[in-house]
């Protein structure tokens, strides 16, 4: 697509033109801490439309982790037909690691709550960089002292450790706070000379697995997130259409706070730098609710 995408106020305008949704979390359906407006209504107009919905997220959890904390936020499994993570495509790849031979031992970058990401792949978590025969990045440093994460990282680099990355993403928003994700880390890391493998968006592999848990091709589905770098790019590449919404990390870019009209001349700077546009641009996920233009 070229020139300014077009603004659909809410899904009901376009939904009835796909069969399937492939659908960002973080940003788009929830904020990190509680649903957005509409979002769970949105759902549940889908189901009850026929409309398939597979949830894709950049999330460094596996899929049952997620899908726990998503009920907690009132989000139903009958809402939804799939969930794939990034964290779980990881946690497949290094179960069934045939051609790489990354070795046994990971240390852990990130948030220590997801050390156990690789729980059950055969892999062990080593106490220091020293013992570890790759890295394992899921956040932007956790507990460390910045500058204990960068000797981290070099001493990796000089190492010749690979990074498998669990979440692309450079950063997100929770709540109203805008947090570092691995991304940011793993951009970091390839500065230095390293090594990364990434799993998650805007790689083709997650888009593949999205549509085979859809069962639909993918000119029957539509891509819904907040991320130009990731979900918008992402599904572009995999050729299936996409719509980005205004809810989550480039919200304070593009969003006038005074009249929620959409900032076209920043949009349009932003997109610029990407290779791909959206097809369609939505003030949030929503089903009725009237947006601005």
């Amino acid at each position: 697509m070229t020139g300014r995408p077009w603004v659909f106020t809410n899904l009901r305008d376009i939904a009835s033109g796909y069969r399937g949704i492939i659908l960002d979390l973080f940003g788009t359906v929830h904020d990190g801490l509680n649903p957005l407006d509409g979002a769970i209504e949105a759902l549940r107009t889908l189901h009850r439309d026929g409309i398939a919905v597979c949830l894709l997220s950049n999330s460094p959890r596996r899929r049952e982790d997620v899908a726990a904390r998503l009920s907690q936020m009132g989000f139903a499994p009958e809402l939804y037909g799939g969930l794939v993570t990034s964290g779980e495509l990881a946690f497949e790849a290094l179960s069934n690691d045939a051609d790489r031979n990354l070795g046994r031992r990971f240390f852990h970058i990130g948030p220590l709550e997801l050390s156990g990401l690789f729980d059950g792949s055969g892999r062990d978590l080593a106490e220091a960089v020293d013992q570890a025969d790759f890295l394992l990045c899921t956040g932007a440093g956790g507990n460390q002292a910045l500058e204990d994460a960068e000797r981290v990282l070099w001493d990796a680099q000089a190492r010749g450790l690979v990074m498998v990355c669990a979440n692309p993403d450079r950063a997100v928003m929770i709540g109203k706070t805008r947090i570092d994700c691995a991304g940011t880390t793993a951009a970091h890391y390839e500065r230095l000379g390293g090594t990364v493998l990434y799993y998650g968006k805007p790689l083709l592999p997650a888009y593949d697995r999205a549509l085979s848990v859809l069962g639909l091709a993918r000119d029957h589905v539509l891509a819904i997130g907040d991320g130009l770098e990731t979900d918008i790019v992402g599904a572009r590449r995999a050729g299936i259409d996409a719509a980005l919404v205004l809810t989550g990390i480039h919200h304070d870019q593009l969003v006038n706070t005074m009249t929620g009209h959409v900032l076209w001349d920043r949009l349009a700077r932003l997109c610029s730098g990407h290779e791909h546009l959206p097809d369609f641009v939505m003030p949030a996920f929503t089903w009725g609710r009237r947006g601005q233009s």
